[in-house]
């Protein structure tokens, strides 16, 4: 069905009357006012890697440091990227093979890498070799799955204490060597000293979800593919995730948002993301009415695979369209050359897509209202 709405107006000598009009909102009428966009440093490309997770919580962690007034910097997702690669061959080879082991990840991983390995600037280690301009592990991921496999198969039933170092000079050839000292802006620093000149505390963020199997307000291990590492998420009911989400933006906060964007209604190329109802693929030539989401539909969605842990983004603003609906503006890392011209690099975003196809929100927790703080205990 389409959807119609008021908007014309005319004019009558010195006053102003309203004149209804039905007007279908197509792709070429459709556009948007911005609501608040938070400070956000420039939309990059992960390239051919599976890193979103590292490239949107480093556009997140990026924004937070500006919040705080620690100026602009520009986070080297790869450094990053580096040392999960080593913490999840650890996991892989220590549950004898037995665990998920692959390029994804999710934002909490970044946030312990950080505290346990530091942090650099892109200009001091950027993982680009062979003087590439843009990202591919495909083949580093294929062979570091296919080393770990074989070590953990190994006929002679004994690891040596050098397979880390074998598996560790393999992302020094793909990626190169990351300094153990650096200087920047005029000082030197380790990556952890840098790190803490940042201010960066993972302590001060927390993961919220919303479904019905766990209890809310509880805090549990949510069972996706990519939480490798059992990061905890809290339980919250859905329209405290929306208002929670919303609320940040306006006070200022950015959000780091774990989605499904392989559903009908994301559209990079578009950079519109809408829910459209059930059954239906959207052509994006007209914008119809959505499907009503509800806490029982959404879980049926996660539980049946049709919602799934499947990229990760920087939410940085809220937009309103023409349609008199509000939209987040989510900062995406699949490069600049798609989406609207006033967002390009970005995808609006649905309510109702969001309401059915997150999986979970990272942010800082004093961008949460008090009374779900004291409900979620911290």
């Amino acid at each position: 069905m389409k959807k119609s709405i008021f908007i014309a107006f005319a004019f009558a000598g010195s006053s102003l009357f309203a004149q209804e009009q039905d007007t279908t909102i197509t792709k070429d009428t459709l556009s948007f006012s911005t609501i608040i966009q938070c400070d956000a440093n420039p939309v990059e490309s992960q390239g051919q890697t599976g890193t979103c997770w590292s490239f949107s919580t480093s556009s997140f962690l990026e924004s937070e440091i500006i919040r705080m007034k620690k100026g602009k910097h520009n986070l080297s997702e790869i450094f990053v990227a580096r040392q999960v690669y080593v913490r999840k061959a650890e996991n892989f080879v220590g549950r004898h093979g037995k665990a998920q082991f692959g390029e994804g990840s999710l934002g909490h991983d970044l946030l312990n890498a950080i505290d346990k390995y530091g942090i650099v600037p892109t200009e001091v280690f950027d993982g680009l070799q062979l003087d590439s301009e843009k990202h591919n592990h495909a083949e580093l991921a294929n062979i570091l799955e296919a080393f770990l496999k074989a070590i953990v198969q190994n006929k002679g039933k004994k690891l040596t204490p050098v397979w880390m170092d074998a598996y560790s000079a393999l992302l020094d050839v793909y990626l190169g060597k990351f300094p153990a000292e650096f200087e920047y802006q005029g000082k030197k620093y380790t990556p952890k000293s840098y790190a803490e000149s940042l201010g960066i505390n993972k302590e001060n963020y927390v993961t919220l979800c919303s479904y019905t199997h766990q209890p809310y307000y509880s805090k549990f291990i949510l069972d996706i593919p990519d939480n490798w590492d059992n990061g905890f998420f809290y339980n919250v009911n859905l329209d405290e995730l929306v208002a929670t989400t919303k609320k940040a933006l306006n006070d200022g906060f950015t959000i780091e948002w774990d989605a499904d964007v392989s559903n009908a209604g994301f559209s990079s190329k578009e950079g519109l993301a809408i829910l459209p109802l059930e059954d239906e693929d959207p052509n994006f030539e007209t914008i119809e009415a959505e499907m009503e989401v509800t806490p029982k539909n959404r879980q049926e969605y996660f539980e049946n695979y049709t919602v799934t842990d499947d990229h990760l983004m920087h939410i940085v603003g809220l937009a309103k369209g023409v349609d008199d609906k509000e939209y987040f503006i989510v900062k995406n890392s699949w490069g600049d050359e798609k989406g609207m011209d006033d967002f390009k690099g970005h995808v609006l975003v649905s309510e109702a897509y969001f309401k059915m196809n997150t999986i979970s929100v990272m942010l800082h927790k004093d961008a949460i209202e008090n009374n779900l703080k004291k409900k979620l205990d911290f």
